[in-house]
């Protein structure tokens, strides 16, 4: 029995989450060789260049109105996500997949009431008019992309928890941490931002398998993963949320909050609900079909390289800090370093051209359109900033029409 160490103040408690880190790596028995170092690198370049090339479309980037160097972060972060993670998945799925949590990962950073532009969400969905909503326009617009790799149970799955996470973001702006007493909200909030059922779909891609023959496994893993997902995410992204003012209504502060816990009982309880779903899925799956239980196996393991290896969840912080003492601190930096030789991969080994590169390429396009268009309407030259693309996408849409309106 694990002895569980006390946290006497707002601190944070770095041995604590030390020790679970390494029971939950110890109960999943971590040990990522999804891929060698040249298939990984390959997938990450066919990933990230077609998740690069979607959003530096003109239509996506300005309707999106995301910061670009932000957007940038994001594509990378999402598309070693995606390799890690999904390795039953074709490239020509884990892009789609990439593009579609890039989508995700604009909408969680957003802090824009939807309210007025959803007002009319179902009546445009019923008769197929676009939505007043920038990012339900674009999203629904990639999903039947998205969908076409998988079979009808699975994609109305991933449908369904898109909406969900949709108002899942809605509900965190509101930075509501449920009422006292009200003991289910962390959890019904947590599944319905978490992507679970998308997430324990999209790893049983149709050209592999078949949902209707394992349509029991799938369902089986959307339930399971739901809940490892949210909680190993939770878990490891403890210290990276922990002082953040933008993460307060986190799973283990909601716990504290409706249940009237301390921060240690929210982070034990938390700890404990992540070891006992890796341990039911190990079971669960244990006897199920190989290749099911291997497409589920290599997703976990995929999900902690992730996280121990994105910056974002600054764990080289924690690593840095710790000294060998020959026990769980030994086993902690062990798997650390075994996780970076893997998926610490130096980005420039696979983002060339950068979605930076590719914006700055779109506008030095439209301003050379724009200069054709003025000269063959005989209107003086402007100096024009890059940066009013939009001014510039509409004077192009009104200098194209002008020949036509002349002949009329």
């Amino acid at each position: 029995m694990a002895k569980f160490i006390t946290l006497e103040s707002r601190a944070f408690p770095k041995d604590y989450f030390v020790q679970a880190i390494v029971r939950l790596l110890d109960t999943i028995e971590h040990k990522d060789t999804n891929y060698t170092h040249h298939e990984r690198v390959d997938r990450l370049r066919y990933t990230y260049a077609a998740t690069a090339t979607h959003f530096a479309q003109p239509h996506v980037y300005q309707a999106l109105k995301f910061n670009h160097k932000k957007l940038e972060a994001g594509i990378r972060t999402i598309a070693l996500l995606v390799v890690d993670c999904w390795v039953s998945c074709s490239k020509e799925t884990m892009a789609a997949l990439a593009i579609y949590f890039t989508y995700t990962l604009i909408l969680d950073d957003s802090e824009e009431d939807p309210q007025q532009m959803t007002e009319t969400f179902f009546k445009d969905l019923m008769v197929g008019r676009k939505q007043r909503h920038p990012w339900l326009r674009l999203m629904i617009e990639h999903l039947p992309n998205l969908l076409s790799h998988y079979g009808p149970y699975g994609s109305l799955n991933i449908y369904r928890s898109t909406i969900d996470f949709f108002e899942g973001c809605w509900i965190e702006q509101h930075n509501f941490k449920g009422y006292p007493g009200n003991e289910d909200y962390p959890e019904f909030l947590r599944r319905m931002n978490g992507l679970g059922h998308v997430v324990g779909s999209t790893i049983f891609p149709a050209e592999k398998f078949d949902e209707t023959k394992y349509f029991r496994e799938i369902t089986t893993s959307v339930c399971q993963l739901e809940c490892w997902m949210a909680w190993t995410n939770d878990l490891i992204s403890f210290y990276k949320e922990f002082d953040d003012p933008r993460d307060q209504t986190s799973l283990i502060n909601n716990y504290c909050h409706v249940g009237g816990l301390t921060l240690q009982e929210g982070l034990e309880k938390l700890t404990h609900n992540t070891l006992r779903v890796s341990k039911q899925i190990k079971s669960v799956f244990a006897d199920k079909d190989e290749g099911v239980a291997n497409a589920m196996s290599k997703f976990m393991h995929g999900y902690v390289t992730w996280h121990l290896c994105d910056k974002r969840y600054r764990v080289n912080e924690i690593h840095e800090g710790l000294r060998d003492d020959g026990g769980v601190t030994t086993k902690f930096c062990r798997y650390y370093e075994e996780a970076q030789r893997v998926g610490g991969i130096d980005p420039a080994e696979w983002t060339g051209p950068t979605f930076l590169e590719l914006i700055k390429e779109q506008r030095g396009q439209e301003r050379s359109e724009l200069k054709n268009l003025l000269r063959k309407n005989n209107i003086r030259e402007l100096t024009l900033d890059v940066t009013q693309s939009l001014v510039m996408a509409f004077m192009l849409s009104v200098l194209t029409c002008i020949p036509y309106v002349v002949r009329s």
